[in-house]
């Protein structure tokens, strides 16, 4: 349909505009933003459209909005958070969202059983060091949701399938928008790193069948969560 697209684009285009405002003010971690009024004034953006920007930002942790405290600089990280505004801006549709973990559950738990048959002992090697390293960076957002994705993608790289890391590729940022708004502000939860270990396991031990199963478990478990309302999804 021709309006939700126009809206998502006026999104974009209001996301990289506060974007080229920090960049050119040169703001950091904890550093405050003009109010909303005067923001929407410098950016020439209405406030409706900087409103939408400002809470994708905000699921994002990319900024804090506190009621008399206005809206601060959350994360030093802006340039990576930042590289596809309308990816984000796409997740506040619940139901992009949803068929996002559709895409999922048939790409990734194809790759997980591939994952099994074809990793060689180094990429083996490699996953538990990832492991390891998320679980000492568990209560670290940022540092857990970077490892994290860094394991899934290494289970895609050990499948050898070039097809199934193309596609996934594509939408890399949708999938990395995603972590973000299932991520809590504690980091990547106990549940999930459970799951990653026994992932892992079975690629290890070759069980190509237990290692489908349990990446389902843990797609589904992920958007069991956003189903049920506990994520960073605001309606």
């Amino acid at each position: 349909m021709v309006s939700p697209i126009k809206k998502i684009t006026v999104v974009e285009q209001a996301i990289q505009k506060i974007y080229d405002l920090i960049r050119e003010r040169n703001l950091k971690e904890n550093d405050r933003l003009p109010s909303e009024r005067d923001l929407a004034q410098i950016l020439g953006i209405s406030r409706p459209s900087l409103r939408e920007a400002i809470r994708v930002l905000d699921m994002m942790g990319v900024i804090k909005v506190e009621q008399g405290n206005g809206i601060t600089i959350e994360t030093s990280q802006l340039s990576e958070s930042l590289i596809k505004p309308l990816s984000f801006a796409l997740l506040l549709n619940k139901r992009v969202f949803l068929e996002l973990f559709e895409a999922r559950k048939i790409i990734e738990v194809e790759c997980a059983g591939l994952a099994a048959s074809r990793a060689t002992e180094e990429e083996t090697k490699e996953m538990f060091l990832i492991c390891e390293s998320l679980e000492a960076n568990k209560d670290d957002r940022e540092k857990s949701i970077a490892y994290e994705i860094e394991l899934h993608e290494c289970i895609v790289d050990a499948s050898k399938n070039l097809v199934l890391k193309k596609i996934l590729t594509s939408i890399k940022d949708l999938l990395k928008g995603s972590r973000y708004m299932t991520v809590p502000s504690t980091g990547v939860s106990a549940e999930t790193r459970k799951n990653h270990s026994r992932l892992i396991k079975a690629i290890s031990e070759r069980d190509s069948d237990e290692a489908r199963k349990i990446m389902l478990e843990h797609l589904n478990s992920v958007s069991k969560r956003l189903k049920n309302g506990k994520t960073n999804f605001k309606k």
